[in-house]
């Protein structure tokens, strides 16, 4: 049954059974045949079933109206930015006001989020793109150089080594970040200081071609999805390894692990810089996604990720898997 069909009965019956045990009061109290008592009855309901139908289809005109908003706005086509509810015909309830502002409000948000994944898609694409076209020049290069020397070739090798690498991590996060959106991540006891020694061993040769200590202190244990706690972890050594002047240490304690280095520290605010590609020219593929998607790991994991006070003079930065300890 309809909600107009439904409000229609209800005033008919509040109209009709007042007048239905007034009419049965005074049928029972006075004498004579019952048959104009029933004509009467039955006038009654036909009046009682006009004015329960005319009375709900008012009542809910506005909310007719505002469907048909909606339906207005599922057919129409074009750019979503230019989507948004048509006026009222008049003043509407107060209820079905607030209800138009809440639909805009969403309306609102909806555009706000594709705009940024747009934004988001747009600038991934030309991150990812420039590293394949320097691939594909060092490549074209390399086989066109016939007489080439071993250093040159060398460095020419590096430099496609890194562009892909670069690539490739853009990949990694674009997966980590996949995983976090589409289900909860598994969990499993971690031994957070041997994830940390495999990760270290792996960016071991990077380090020291860039001249940098890596140190490791602390130990614990911790709940989460190993590839996606590796994957954090992996963005904070290579942001710290990046920046740093000397050193990078890493600690790890129960439920959380630290990257700090002795670099010139984060240029922005670290809510700023969570923000996937909105760093400005210069931070752009670098800080943006790899904060991004530690941000959303830790999140993922009920925890969060912090930049408090170094020691060292840099950046230091702080993955939470779980709610702070009290």
């Amino acid at each position: 049954m309809s909600l107009r069909a439904r409000l229609a009965l209800v005033i008919a019956l509040l109209a009709f059974l007042p007048n239905l045990v007034l009419a049965l009061t005074l049928g029972l109290m006075g004498e004579g045949p019952w048959l104009p008592l029933l004509l009467w009855l039955l006038f009654l309901a036909l009046v009682s079933a006009l004015v329960g139908y005319f009375l709900a289809r008012g009542l809910l005109r506005p909310l007719e109206e505002l469907t048909r908003a909606l339906a207005y706005l599922s057919l129409r086509e074009g750019p979503v930015s230019e989507l948004r509810l048509p006026p009222s015909r008049g003043t509407p309830p107060e209820e079905v006001a607030l209800l138009r502002r809440r639909f805009t409000e969403l309306l609102e948000r909806l555009k706000g989020l594709l705009e940024a994944r747009e934004a988001f898609y747009a600038t991934l694409a030309h991150d990812l793109k420039t590293p394949l076209l320097s691939a594909i020049r060092a490549l074209a290069y390399l086989e066109k150089a016939d007489d080439l020397g071993r250093e040159k070739r060398v460095a020419l090798l590096h430099q496609l080594k890194e562009e892909l690498e670069r690539g490739y991590r853009l990949v990694e996060n674009l997966l980590a970040l996949s995983r976090t959106e589409t289900r909860p991540p598994q969990g499993e006891t971690l031994n957070l200081r041997a994830l940390a020694e495999d990760l270290l061993l792996r960016y071991r040769e990077t380090a020291a071609a860039r001249g940098l200590r890596l140190g490791l202190e602390g130990a614990g244990l911790g709940r989460g999805e190993r590839l996606l706690v590796e994957r954090a972890l992996a963005n904070l050594l290579e942001n710290a390894l990046r920046h740093a002047r000397t050193q990078v240490r890493v600690r790890v304690e129960p439920g959380a692990l630290e990257v700090e280095d002795d670099g010139p520290g984060l240029p922005l605010p670290l809510e700023a810089l969570v923000q996937p590609f909105r760093q400005g020219t210069g931070h752009r593929g670098s800080f943006g996604l790899g904060l991004y998607t530690a941000a959303r790991v830790a999140e993922a994991h009920g925890g969060r990720l912090l930049a408090p006070p170094g020691q060292l003079g840099g950046a230091r930065l702080r993955l939470e898997l779980g709610p702070p300890s009290p």
